[in-house]
């Protein structure tokens, strides 16, 4: 039986998966794991390519996860399907890092709860138009500073921890490796960061891709800002206690509110023109982001996430 289960949720995804994979076969490992691609129904080669991949890499499963929509999904389904005491959650367009298989494997000895850090250079050197940066895979938010997040590029959880608190939210579109972060160390277990597994991330590459995923992320915030209203009110008063009233949904977006923030995208545009396009792509995302966490929808009857009997210390 293996001991580490590599879950992959994977949807249209043939363009990147083999280099992923290349990189999990490569891996020197000295224990048994196994890894599942979570087709989430795409609709090119990648279950066809999968199956290939399996005649001659018995480690490799392929699992139907098209029941549910969404990386959420995916991912529940394949833990549901996984046989190892340890999860790993990475990307079907990302690569892992030599030794992250057993980087992953060491740390879930000691450690519940588990993260990485990202490198950006190595799958983005020929992109036309992506942000500088490569973010940090420790995610403070500003609205919710007592508690760390992490992506699900590169996590690793006991298979215990991950069923005690349901897995990750099916009903989040973005923001649900943080939403499950936080979860899981308000259930009284701590994240722990090991520099020494690495990943290599893909960015967005143009100006179309970075709006639309900067406006994604925003609006997910705001949602995660309502979801843990309580929690972040028990924190203020350092009460485990429920904060008053339902969040605030925000204002109606007015017709001049509009038009004010359009002239001021369109002066930092200019700006950031003489930067190139590198300039550009920053600032397309740092708009997306703010547009999206202030017109994104939330719905206030939304459930709220409640607040436990004990707080964990704020990191």
């Amino acid at each position: 039986m293996p001991d580490l289960s590599v879950v992959i949720a994977a949807f249209d995804a043939q363009d990147t998966l083999d280099e992923q994979l290349d990189a999990l076969a490569e891996q020197d490992v000295g224990f048994a794991f196994e890894v599942l691609v979570c087709d989430n129904g795409s609709r090119d080669a990648t279950p066809a390519l999968v199956r290939r991949r399996q005649e001659r890499e018995p480690w490799l499963r392929l699992v139907d996860a098209s029941a549910r929509r969404g990386p959420s999904a995916a991912r529940n389904i394949g833990a549901g399907h996984a046989r190892g005491r340890f999860l790993a959650f990475c990307d079907a367009d990302d690569v892992v890092g030599q030794g992250w298989l057993t980087g992953m494997h060491d740390a879930l000895q000691d450690d519940e709860f588990v993260t990485g850090s990202w490198e950006g250079d190595r799958l983005n050197r020929g992109n036309r138009a992506s942000v500088s940066w490569t973010t940090d895979p420790i995610v403070t938010k500003p609205f919710f500073p007592w508690l760390p997040g992490t992506g699900a590029g590169t996590m690793g959880v006991r298979r215990a921890v991950f069923e005690e608190v349901g897995g990750f939210d099916e009903s989040l579109v973005t923001g649900e490796d943080v939403d499950l972060s936080w979860r899981v160390q308000l259930a009284g277990h701590r994240l722990v960061h090991h520099p020494e597994i690495v990943l290599h991330v893909r960015k967005r590459d143009g100006l179309r891709a970075i709006f639309r995923q900067a406006y994604a992320y925003g609006a997910g915030d705001r949602l995660l800002q309502h979801r843990y209203a309580d929690v972040a009110a028990a924190f203020t008063t350092g009460a485990a206690t429920p904060g008053p009233g339902p969040a605030d949904p925000g204002p109606p977006v007015a017709r001049a509110g509009a038009l004010s923030v359009v002239r001021r995208m369109a002066r930092t545009v200019r700006n950031k023109l003489s930067r190139g396009r590198v300039g550009l792509a920053e600032t397309v995302w740092r708009v997306g982001e703010q547009v999206g966490y202030r017109w994104g929808r939330v719905d206030p009857a939304a459930p709220r996430v409640p607040v436990p009997a004990v707080l964990p210390p704020p990191v």
